[in-house]
């Protein structure tokens, strides 16, 4: 009798007769009973319970619930009753609910045993795949591959083998994965395949993927490295330059290590050496033209030949030594370049180049035509960290530092009284190293001139400019150098070690007790001049120890002079 075609006073007695059927035949939801399996479709199965009630399960539950025999019409099997009726009037009933404990025990046998178990992938779940394997398990989407997997499609419903990660019998949690055993698989395929390879082969491989150290090409169920050095002799940005992802490409092996099980390979290895080009092509002074393949704050390096580079370093890109001479500022890479081999290093395949070489030297033009002591006029192009630079000629500036502003004023303040723009003459005082030093203090002359014949512990005769606490501050003579000497050398005795003894443009004779001609500098002492004449005049007339005073023999000194007279 069809129950959808019973009118309700009929409906009411089926429901009663079927309470009555479910009571004598002690069917009770959330437990395990035995059915009948009364008909077998395609992807389903149906199972009679009794009571005149039956129930579809899908066949996955039975292809991977280890049932030994293949199922029949008529069989009898256990399966769990979920529900008697759903809102539908259909009976719920699994198979795999009621196999599960069996299954838990075999399952939990096979992870204690690092065995594999076989299953199905069933759909997407959040965070992976969920899976079939006798009870419902976790395949979380790291697992899934050796590489991440986008299109899971072609894996579902499909028989494979899986490694138990974790299991949680309380939770009804089981974590499985499809990885590890790809990993195992590949690992006994690596091993025999890198037993086979030798080093020095040449053999076929694929473009696996592209890092920024290189590549990894696969040899066949084995992966090796191709340095982004053995790619080419020519210089390269990145791998991507040359090779694309499953680009077939031939290869040698340069490196195999037991030890690591690694293997590298290369691609240059294949082509001949440019370098052995080098030894018969090209001699140190040649001129050469090559294309910038590389630009760095310290050079640029220009390819010469093809595979054969070399340096073209920052100082030897231009003569100026300005800011804007940066290797970036003047050359970019693909740009074309003259340039002069400098040097040839076989040993260490390094080229040295030069590109202002092939230009006059502004400097020694320079330098030709204004040797040092040239008084020039020019002007300030900048200020900075105590030193002016003047524009010279064109690219060449020349340093005028503070303390070669004045000869007597404090070079800090005496630095503050410039700015750019501003026009002055100044004196060539050096030019070494392409560094070429200016003296405003000696356009006017050198007053050091004036004592150049001076030796030290002659006596000089000087003018009084200024006295105070600090001593007493002179000139050498009319045109000398200015010189303070210190307090504690004005006189020989404490006493008389008074700088208020004098006044300025007052005369004073003082000994040289230190002189620096190429330091500008001279130090000057009344009290060692007085020693030296005390000395002279003790060991000419008479000594202390004979009880004489000082005063005594000086006046025996002198009066012998007058008596000479």
């Amino acid at each position: 009798m069809n129950p959808t075609s019973i009118d309700g006073n009929n409906l009411t007695e089926f429901d009663s007769l079927l309470a009555e059927s479910v009571k004598n035949n002690e069917l009770r939801e959330g437990t395990i009973i035995k059915g009948t399996i009364a008909e077998i479709e395609d992807d389903a199965i149906i199972v009679d319970i009794g009571a005149k009630v039956e129930g579809r399960i899908s066949k996955r539950e039975f292809a991977f619930q280890k049932d030994k025999e293949e199922l029949l019409v008529g069989d009898k099997i256990d399966v769990y009753l979920d529900k008697i009726e759903n809102h539908n009037g259909e009976c719920i009933l699994s198979r795999s609910k009621a196999k599960s404990k069996e299954i838990w025990g075999e399952i939990e046998k096979s992870f204690e045993a690092g065995e594999l178990i076989e299953g199905i992938i069933t759909g997407k779940v959040k965070g992976g795949l969920s899976c079939e394997i006798g009870v419902t398990a976790f395949l979380p989407g790291s697992q899934i591959d050796t590489r991440p997997v986008r299109d899971v499609s072609h894996l579902i419903d499909v028989p494979q083998k899986f490694k138990i990660l974790k299991m949680d019998l309380k939770r009804n949690n089981i974590v499985v994965s499809r990885r590890a055993v790809l990993e195992e698989m590949h690992k006994e395929v690596r091993e025999e395949r890198f037993l086979q390879l030798k080093l020095g082969d040449i053999v076929d491989g694929k473009i696996k993927a592209i890092t920024d150290y290189g590549a990894f090409v696969d040899l066949g169920s084995y992966d090796s490295l191709l340095h982004s050095s053995d790619i080419t002799y020519k210089r390269i940005g990145h791998p991507s330059e040359v090779l694309k992802i499953d680009q077939q490409v031939k290869v040698k092996i340069i490196k195999v290590d037991p030890e690591k099980n690694r293997v590298s390979v290369g691609m240059k290895q294949l082509e001949e050496d440019p370098w052995n080009m080098v030894k018969d092509k090209f001699n140190v002074n040649d001129k050469v033209t090559g294309v910038v393949t590389n630009v760095t704050d310290y050079g640029i390096f220009i390819e010469i030949e093809n595979g054969v580079e070399g340096l073209c370093h920052k100082d030897m890109l231009t003569w100026s030594t300005k800011q804007n001479s940066k290797p970036g500022n003047l050359y970019a890479r693909s740009q074309s370049v003259d340039c002069q081999i400098l040097e040839i290093d076989h040993d260490k395949r390094r080229l040295s180049l030069g590109i202002k070489q092939l230009i006059p030297n502004p400097w020694q033009k320079f330098n030709d035509e204004n040797p040092i002591g040239k008084i020039l006029e020019t002007s300030v192009t900048s200020i900075k960290d105590g030193i002016i630079f003047c524009n010279l000629d064109g690219e060449i500036d020349g340093a005028l530092f503070s303390k070669d502003l004045s000869w007597e004023n404090d070079p800090k303040e005496e630095i503050k009284k410039f700015k750019i723009g501003d026009n002055i003459k100044v004196k060539i005082i050096s030019n070494e190293n392409e560094k070429i030093a200016l003296s405003l203090r000696e356009v006017d002359g050198n007053p050091y001139d004036e004592i150049k014949n001076k030796k030290k512990g002659e006596i000089v005769t000087c003018n009084v400019i200024e006295t105070g606490d600090f001593g007493v501050k002179v000139r050498i003579g009319d045109k000398g150098p200015v010189t303070i000497i210190k307090k504690s050398e004005l006189a020989l005795r404490k006493a008389d070690a008074r700088p208020d003894r004098w006044a300025k443009n007052d005369k004073l004779d003082a000994s040289i007790v230190n002189i620096e001609l190429n330091n500008y500098r001279v130090n000057l002492s009344i009290k060692a001049m007085e020693e030296a004449i005390e000395k002279e005049a003790l060991e000419k007339y008479g000594s202390k120890d004979s009880g004489a005073s000082l005063g005594a023999i000086l006046g025996k000194a002198l009066g012998r002079d007058k008596k000479e007279e």
